[in-house]
């Protein structure tokens, strides 16, 4: 069985570190995006299990990049 496929978008350094390194421990393969434009590129591109969204970015928020 293949690793489910996370895309993580969180634009604070520590949080969005800290949260691909746990998700990497539990066996997951996160994608890490510090802004809303980023995570909306790679979203375009790659295929996701699923997304995890910081609601304030800069760039363009976790609501739009949802819609």
């Amino acid at each position: 069985m293949s690793k489910a496929r996370l895309l993580v978008v969180e634009d604070d350094p520590n949080l969005g570190d800290i949260l691909k390194e746990y998700l990497e421990m539990k066996g997951y393969e996160p994608t890490l995006c510090r802004d809303g434009e980023e995570g909306w590129s790679k979203f375009k591109k790659d295929k996701y299990d699923l997304c995890l969204l910081d609601i304030m970015m800069p760039k363009k928020d976790g609501f739009t990049l949802a819609r």
